[in-house]
């Protein structure tokens, strides 16, 4: 609770501060994602990766959007490239105690999606933020939306329970509560744009946009939860007393944000067609 009031401060006083809490919640992100996948280690390819994402937020800021998008590809592929010449390079034989030191090609992958899933989403949302007109409306948004789908699905899913939607990756996950996790997205969504009166947005659009970026919410919630069970992790870090790490609470914000501004792109692309 104690994170909330400078996180909406930062969000409503915009560029330099709102960036400059994207790059600190991206640094402790990549260090969390690297500790995940390498039994709490911090290794090279995390600093690597915190470096070259805090690097490409950096570059947004300054406004080159695309040539952030660009540096992000490229930590992308020196973090695969790297870490498969150190595992290759590595002199056999060895012991075992030294084989867990060895990057590992599952791994490296893993590190490789761990770069897009936080990056990705970052750099849009401070290019969402930089729009004066409604960037900062755009980001109150999708807090709002996510906190009503993950609302929505705890209720649902505690009071109707059901089928388990993907049992092995997320237990506590059920169809009902994917259900009402939709339903309380649309119908935030659909209130916050009745109240903000915003031009050339129905009711109707807003309700479906706020539906769909709900539903894709869930998928980053299952993206973390595949890692942490798949490396046997309960939380990501205890950066957070009582709540986790920064990914066990922003997990579905990233896939919300990713959403999002692949629709709001797609929409200015198709408006300048």
């Amino acid at each position: 609770m104690a994170m909330i009031p400078p996180v909406l401060a930062a969000t409503y006083m915009g560029a330099p501060y709102f960036n400059i809490l994207i790059a600190a919640a991206v640094a402790a992100m990549a260090w969390e994602w690297c500790c995940i996948i390498n039994d709490g280690r911090f290794n090279f390819e995390g600093w690597l990766l915190a470096c070259g994402l805090v690097g490409s937020v950096i570059v947004a800021s300054m406004g080159a959007y695309i040539h952030s998008f660009f540096a992000l590809g490229l930590v992308g592929a020196l973090l695969f490239g790297i870490s498969e010449a150190r595992r290759l390079t590595v002199n056999l034989p060895i012991h075992s105690q030294q084989m867990d030191q060895v990057v590992k090609p599952k791994r490296t992958l893993w590190m490789v999606v761990g770069g897009i899933y936080i990056g990705f989403p970052s750099l849009a949302l401070i290019w969402i933020r930089s729009d004066w007109e409604n960037g900062l409306l755009a980001v109150f948004w999708l807090l709002v939306l996510v906190w009503a789908a993950d609302s929505g699905a705890y209720a649902a899913g505690r009071l109707i329970g059901g089928p388990k939607m993907a049992p092995k990756i997320s237990p506590n996950k059920t169809w009902a509560g994917l259900g009402g996790c939709v339903i309380a997205a649309a119908l935030a969504g659909g209130v916050i744009a009745h109240v903000a009166d915003l031009e050339n947005f129905m009711i109707a659009e807003a309700l479906l946009v706020s539906a769909l970026v709900g539903l894709i919410s869930q998928g980053g919630d299952l993206v973390e939860s595949a890692a942490k069970r798949h490396f046997n992790v309960k939380d990501s870090s205890h950066l957070i007393p009582g709540h986790g790490g920064v990914l066990d609470r922003v997990d579905a914000l990233l896939a919300a944000i990713a959403a999002a501004a692949l629709i709001g792109f797609s929409n200015r692309f198709a408006l300048l067609s």
